[in-house]
């Protein structure tokens, strides 16, 4: 009686180990599993406090007693602001920039100081005009984003750009601004003279 058990257990295991292997799934070492468990853990509780530094009011008021206002204005009508500068824009015949961001976010505020330093402006100052658009934590001014056709799936901030006739050149939908705070004023002015004198949007370390 207990040979038939035994026999059935280890021909319910042989058929379990194949029912696995055809549905190409694999037992889990569980001391694995425990480890990448482990792994896990340690990983969200490092992003939580990322996440809280990012947030934290001590963040904004040094960004504010070095460089005045927070570039983001969380209380703006998003759209009456894109529909004003894209007017204007065409008006005064200049390359237009909307960008998608937050003010916690340190890519965008990073992008933003190098845009309005004085590297960049002197070449942009009579070319470009530039709005910035609030998302708050991904959970604002999204149907503004998704109108334009950006998308904030691969970071912010995210940009799209308008010829002075009010054309669209193209987004940063790839990413290629994401990583903002690598790059120095003088890669946004390439950056920038790429889009005005060539219609070419290349992530600011790109070389061509």
């Amino acid at each position: 009686m207990l040979a038939a058990f035994t026999a059935g257990l280890l021909v319910g295991a042989l058929i379990l180990q194949a029912v696995l292997l055809f549905s190409g799934l694999a037992l889990v070492d569980q001391e694995a599993l425990k480890s990448q468990e482990k792994e896990l853990a340690e990983l969200r509780y490092e992003n939580d406090e990322l996440f809280d530094e990012l947030f934290s009011p001590e963040i904004a008021a040094q960004y504010l007693q070095q460089h005045g206002e927070l570039p983001y204005d969380e209380e703006a009508d998003a759209r009456e602001v894109v529909a004003v500068a894209r007017a204007a824009a065409i008006k005064e015949q200049k390359y237009l920039m909307v960008t998608f961001g937050a003010n916690w976010c340190m890519d965008c505020r990073t992008l933003s100081k190098n845009l309005n330093g004085e590297e960049v402006s002197a070449y942009t100052n009579d070319r470009f005009n530039f709005v910035n658009v609030d998302v708050g934590k991904f959970d604002r001014n999204k149907d503004v984003a998704d109108v334009l056709g950006v998308s904030l799936q691969r970071g912010i901030p995210v940009a799209i750009f308008f010829t002075p006739d009010g054309e669209v050149i193209g987004t940063t939908n790839d990413g290629q601004l994401e990583p903002a705070r690598r790059y120095t004023s003088k890669q946004i002015l390439k950056f920038i003279r790429d889009i005005a004198e060539r219609s070419l949007i290349l992530a600011p370390d790109a070389i061509e």
